[in-house]
């Protein structure tokens, strides 16, 4: 063909068009297109059956990786040889426990939004903690008949996943005995505790949303044509979109028992029944064994399809008759140019001729040589220069730019002499380290490269480059430098800058701007400047703008006021955490009215506060560890705050909790709280009482007022309200006609079993013997 003229070619292209077009295109459309659409269509659903599958398991092995957590943390011993409800809540102790593992089970909550409901429930024990039902008594509880068939299914250490349907009745329903609420399908995972992780014999379940799991798969825009559904090796259905299948065996379907049957742990396959071709995949996951099955309706899927190979074909009629006559008028003009180009090219040198008399063919190739030798120029000028420059840019920050070709390509990326650096810090950066991977750390320091150098105006030279702990320096280099318009423009470009930043990362930015230097040289001392300009943010704030002043203004030092101190440790002393506050307070808005005072001249006031802090501690023979706990390295925690006043609320709520922890030893208070807590317990006995109640309203802690409580009337809180309630039963057994179970509710008890036993402990005698004694002795 190369050695046919074009003109020659052309009409053999034309005969070749108007004779078998036709065939051409009704194969093409009637298999080829076909036969690639239904194998993309394919593909593609694997694809995302696989994606859905690994977001499944990524979010059910984070509930067995919550459950190991909450064993590791050796909660449930506290509670392991308390199997009677009546015992749990006679003792605060006990129950302040199994309130503790209830919100360890709360906690973990709102890591994962497919989690309906947590239970533990302890060997032998009349009683559950639920995280939807809190702590209840086994008989007020769903049945747990069914943990006997998943139990079977436990092998070795690890738990079960159990698909079942779950009751949904509340506890006054089942109480009561009224009619159940609706129920919910669930996939249950229980984990049985074992001597490997803790001595406590009991059982984790945490019942999973099935609609939750099954939305993985069936979340798509073509719900209307695809449906997913899980299965066992068995055949039986573990989570389906039509939720009458759950629990249903499929191993008869001719399909499912296919699947069941191949050594193949994923595929798919076109199947033809009742006039609709479907598409079924499945998937063979070893997490738990469980097999996905996605199905897609290939008549819907291929409608469009379908049509789009219709308008094909008339299209291509069209063309090819509109082309034909195009074409001829074309090409006896197209011809001589043509020829006349090749005839110009064939006289320059490095285009050999070949022998090809087809003139198509030869600029081709001509083109094809012009454009490999531009691509690989224009590549190795790119590599060349974003080398140099990245090399460049990292030497300037530092200050280690150290031969000319490094200070040539610095030239070229910032021809003026006047450099500006701001530094963009990140405020809270560890909250946000913690919650973005370095992908995504990546991924944003990148964009906002990009964004930051395109804020500017045009007339600003710019480049971004990454600096310490997430840091990004902003380097800003302008020909003049105007002491009114450039501090200005910079302002509302860091502005701009701020708001960008909060937008992409989700959290406030402050930005500290050092001065102008001229010179390369100048950038290290810019990157002090600004790096010192962000830890003004200690009394700025967040979300500033920071500019740099003058080392000179900051000789003055912030001298530290003994008095303060003294005040605040003897308000300690005293328990008088108002005016600790006061005083605190008033030591914080000194170092904020304090001029030009030292990031590091305000870490040494607290510091020092601390210290005193300490050291009145150690001196008073009180153990810090015990108060302290997690918070035990003050100092680094104070270091790694933002502002004074982050720094102020931190020091309150260690303040609170050595107060919390010395209450007892401040004897003239105990009356005032002796007497408010009775007075609490007389207004309220009829209710249930709980000391987190009482100590919120008194102000103390709960294990305070148990204390005093003990101290004062020689019983416990429990005996207290009890006897006032004994004898609320006493007077309304002699002045009312109300039955036992009236009483009980009257006075706060929930059935007639706990008046009865209650009254004999204290009364020594029955309810009913000691209304019949006082009728006998009034007669």
């Amino acid at each position: 063909m190369k050695k046919i003229p074009v003109q020659l070619q052309l009409f053999m292209i034309l005969f070749l068009v108007l004779v078998i077009p036709m065939s051409i295109i009704s194969y093409y459309s009637s298999s080829s297109m076909m036969r690639y659409s239904e194998q993309e269509i394919a593909d593609s659903a694997m694809t995302k059956l696989d994606s859905d599958i690994a977001l499944s398991e990524f979010t059910l092995n984070n509930v067995i990786a919550d459950v190991l957590k909450l064993v590791k943390e050796n909660k449930f011993n506290t509670i392991k040889s308390i199997t009677s409800y009546s015992d749990l809540n006679s003792d605060y102790e006990t129950i302040n426990s199994a309130i503790n593992i209830l919100d360890s089970m709360n906690e973990m909550l709102p890591n994962d939004n497919t989690i309906y409901s947590i239970i533990f429930y302890l060997d032998n024990a009349d009683y559950i903690i639920s995280t939807n039902k809190g702590i209840v008594r086994l008989k007020y509880f769903e049945s747990m008949d069914w943990m006997e068939a998943a139990m079977k299914e436990i092998n070795g250490a690890g738990g079960v996943w159990y698909p079942r349907l779950l009751n949904k009745a509340t506890v006054t329903e089942i109480e009561k005995g009224t009619s159940y609420s609706e129920s919910i399908h669930v996939i249950s995972y229980v984990y049985r505790l074992n001597r490997l992780t803790t001595s406590t014999k009991g059982t984790i379940v945490v019942n999973v949303n099935e609609s939750k799991v099954c939305g993985f798969f069936n979340s798509n825009k073509h719900n209307s044509v695809s449906a997913g559904c899980i299965i066992d090796t068995k055949g039986n259905v573990i989570s389906h979109w039509d939720k009458s299948m759950i629990h249903q065996n499929l191993s008869h379907d001719n399909y499912v028992k296919r699947i069941l049957e191949t050594k193949k742990t994923s595929g798919c396959e076109y199947v033809d029944a009742n006039g609709e071709r479907t598409l079924y995949t499945f998937n063979k996951s070893p997490f738990n064994h469980w097999i996905y099955i996605a199905t897609y309706s290939m008549d819907a899927l291929l409608e469009k399809s379908n049509q789009v190979r219709t308008n094909f074909i008339i299209l291509t009629i069209v063309i090819i008759a509109v082309g034909t006559v195009i074409t001829v008028l074309v090409s006896i003009r197209f011809s001589k140019p043509m020829k006349e180009l090749v005839k110009n090219m064939k006289a320059q040198a490095g285009f050999e001729d070949k022998g090809n008399k087809n003139e198509l063919a030869f600029l081709a190739a001509a083109f094809d040589k012009i454009r490999e030798q531009e691509e690989d120029l224009h590549k190795l000028l790119k590599d060349r220069e974003m080398e140099t420059k990245y090399l460049a840019v990292h030497k300037l920050l530092t200050g280690e730019i150290a031969n000319s070709a490094e200070l040539e390509e610095i030239k070229k990326t910032f021809p003026y002499s006047h450099y500006i650096v701001s530094l963009v810090s990140i405020d809270n950066i560890k909250s946000y380290l913690k919650e973005a991977n370095p992908e995504i750390r990546s991924y944003y320091r990148y964009l906002l490269f990009d964004k930051f150098e395109n804020a500017f105006p045009e007339d600003y030279h710019v480049c971004c480059a990454g600096y310490e702990a997430g840091t990004i320096a902003v380097i800003i280099n302008i020909e003049h430098y105007d002491h009114v318009r450039v501090p200005k423009t910079l302002k509302n470009t860091l502005n701009q800058i701020k708001a960008i930043a909060g937008e992409v990362l989700g959290y406030t930015v402050t930005i500290g701007v050092s001065g102008v230097h001229t010179g390369c040289e100048g950038i290290k001392e810019c990157v002090y400047e600004a790096s010192e300009a962000v830890k003004h943010r200690l009394l700025t704030g967040r979300d500033s703008i920071i500019f740099w002043e003058s080392q000179e203004k900051e000789t003055k030092k912030f001298h530290y006021s003994y008095n303060s101190e003294k005040k605040i440790l003897n308000f300690l002393n005293n328990g008088d955490f108002d005016s600790l506050k006061t005083e605190l307070k008033e030591a914080v808005n000194q170092i904020k009215e304090e001029k030009d005072i030292s990031n590091d001249n305000i870490l040494l006031i607290f510091n020092q506060l601390v210290g005193a802090t300490i050291k009145y501690l150690v001196e008073h023979n009180i153990n810090t560890s015990k108060i302290f706990r997690s918070n035990i390295n003050i100092y680094s925690e104070i270091a790694g705050l933002d502002t004074v006043d982050e720094i102020e609320e931190y020091l309150i709520e260690i303040f609170k909790s050595i107060l919390d922890y010395t209450a007892p030893g401040r004897q003239n208070s105990e009356t005032k709280y002796c007497e408010q807590i009775l007075k609490y317990i007389r207004e309220h006995y009829k209710e249930d009482i709980i000391l987190e109640d009482i100590a919120e309203e008194i102000g103390i802690s709960y294990s305070y007022i148990r204390k005093l409580i003990k101290e004062e009337t020689g019983k416990s809180l429990i005996d207290n309200v009890n006897i006032l309630r004994i004898e609320e039963v006493k007077n309304l057994l002699l002045h009312s006609d109300l039955s036992i179970s009236q009483i009980a509710k009257e006075v706060g008890y929930r059935n007639n079993q706990s008046v009865i036993r209650f009254f004999k402990k204290y009364e020594g005698i029955s309810p009913s013997e000691f209304k019949h004694l006082k009728q006998k002795e009034s007669n």
